[in-house]
């Protein structure tokens, strides 16, 4: 899914985004939520929509929001609610789903994030924090959104989780053209997991494009004070303060490897 907004005017703003399909796209985002409202369509402005190639009028966003499912950073669960299969039973009755069988679907979401399907009937209270996160997307899932927006996706997830989770995004990405969006304020989860960012300072788009090219631009980020990776800063200050010639790399060690070769 596809979402083109040009030179939409929101709040007296004009805004020209992209976010492509097929990708893995993060973003930065204002308390204000102002771009990531217009994101998710949950609040637009007056102007072009673009989904698909296909231009949308005023009437058809609300048909086009039910293409995208939300998975927020809270894991609190409404009390009245007992179960994991209380809780999904309820995101398929709230959100009008017409499922034919509701408990295969509900097994088959929680089966693609790599929970066993024993959970369906344990209690929300006792589970962990990573149990609680790994449910609340399993959740966002049973729609079969076309696009996804999750809110901090890694927290409470140790590496394993977090590395298998990032695969299960890919999946999405590569064989099923959904598209990813990871809201986060974690410079190393951008860097490491998503293709395309979105930052957004004092309500407005501060920069877009390539992740790995735009967290290059060290200097310009820093003046803006916007958080920058780890091995990106510990390559910037090697170029700039020992002129080493050395590249941007994901790994820590190839840039190793080119310390040792230039130096």
């Amino acid at each position: 899914m596809e979402l083109i907004f040009d030179n939409h005017n929101l709040e007296e703003e004009q805004i020209n985004l992209v976010v492509h399909h097929n990708t893995i796209t993060g973003l930065i985002n204002d308390k204000e939520n102002k771009i990531f409202n217009l994101i998710s369509l949950k609040k637009c402005g007056k102007g072009k929509i673009i989904i698909n190639n296909a231009k949308v009028a005023k009437d058809e966003i609300y048909i086009n929001r039910k293409r995208i499912s939300q998975v927020e950073d809270n894991i609190e669960f409404p009390a009245y609610l007992t179960t994991v299969e209380d809780l999904m039973n309820n995101y398929l009755r709230i959100h009008q789903l017409n499922v034919k069988d509701s408990n295969k679907k509900i097994r088959g979401s929680l089966k693609i994030v790599g929970i066993s399907e024993e959970y369906i009937s344990h209690n929300l209270n006792t589970l962990s924090s990573s149990e609680k996160k790994l449910i609340t997307i399993a959740v966002g899932l049973l729609s079969n959104p076309d696009t996804i927006i999750l809110e901090e996706p890694f927290k409470y997830l140790d590496l394993k989780q977090e590395k298998r989770l990032f695969m299960i995004f890919q999946k999405f990405k590569e064989q099923y053209d959904k598209t990813i969006i990871i809201k986060t304020e974690n410079p190393e989860i951008l860097y490491k997991y998503t293709d395309e960012i979105i930052i957004v300072k004092n309500n407005n788009i501060l920069i877009t494009g390539a992740t790995k090219e735009v967290y290059q631009r060290v200097d310009y980020l820093k003046r803006n004070s916007i958080p920058i990776p780890e091995i990106v800063l510990f390559t910037y200050l090697a170029k700039k303060n020992r002129n080493v010639k050395i590249d941007y790399h994901d790994d820590i060690r190839d840039i190793i490897k080119d310390i040792y070769k230039h130096v």
